[in-house]
């Protein structure tokens, strides 16, 4: 009894000092926070609630992809030195933030455009085609790939990129969160496919990427997963002409 009494003191202040626990709840706050946000109202239309709307998605979806960099760093420093874990967690964050405002903008234009609708739904099927083909294409690029290589090896990461102290961490923070945006952008642009509360994009979106950066799976899906948002932007490309032309033949055929 005495034994237990002790390894329960003992492993008190070591789960106290993990950023696990509310690593768990602040990815689980994203998600509800984002399901409550566009489930109370369908008039999220201003340029305040879009962006929101952009920063809770955004943070929602790519917080738990970066898992494995943040285990790496865990093993690096230990319990000792929390708060270089939590900057580096903030570093990154921030640069998705600024993806989040800058698409936020860009949803504001296309809106006005007359391209998406005000909850960023391509309103047109050769508009998404072409989202698909573009992200398709990136799959395959040489910044795909180094960025991707960089998501993947995490302990090389900090091997080369190292910077001690509260900025450093930070700053390390923003060398990944640049690499992460440049692995997942495309990807995250497809967002304006389904919409921003369309969940089962995020959701399939989510694990493909978690799965993307995964140290011993990414390589394996990054290809495939190229040739089947090519096959599909091709698709839906080829398939809006056909529609139309049958249906001009069918009426040119019926007139008198």
């Amino acid at each position: 009894m005495g034994v237990e009494v002790t390894q329960t003191r003992a492993d008190a202040p070591r789960l106290a000092t993990s950023p696990w626990p509310y690593f768990a709840a602040f990815v689980a706050a994203t998600w509800v926070i984002d399901l409550v946000w566009h489930s109370t109202s369908n008039t999220h239309d201003s340029t305040g609630a879009i962006t929101i709307s952009w920063l809770v998605m955004t943070a929602a979806m790519m917080t738990p992809t970066t898992v494995p960099m943040l285990s790496a760093l865990a093993d690096v420093v230990g319990r000792r030195e929390p708060l270089t874990w939590w900057l580096f967690f903030t570093g990154y964050l921030a640069v998705w933030a600024g993806f989040a405002i800058a698409v936020a903008q860009l949803h504001l234009v296309l809106r006005d455009l007359g391209v998406v609708d005000a909850h960023g739904v391509l309103g047109s099927n050769n508009w998404v085609g072409v989202a698909l083909l573009g992200a398709g294409v990136y799959q395959f690029s040489h910044v795909k790939d180094r960025c991707r290589e960089a998501c993947m090896r995490p302990m090389k990461f900090f091997m080369v990129h190292w910077r001690a102290g509260s900025l450093g961490a930070v700053r390390m923070g923003v060398r990944h969160g640049l690499a992460c945006l440049g692995c997942c952008v495309a990807l995250m642009l497809l967002a304006f496919l389904g919409g921003m509360a369309n969940w089962g994009f995020m959701a399939l979106a989510t694990a493909i990427m978690v799965v993307e950066k995964w140290p011993t799976l990414g390589r394996k899906v990054s290809a495939p997963l190229g040739v089947a948002l090519l096959v599909a932007g091709a698709l839906v490309i080829i398939a809006q002409p056909i529609e139309f032309s049958t249906h001009s033949t069918h009426v040119e055929g019926t007139t008198p």
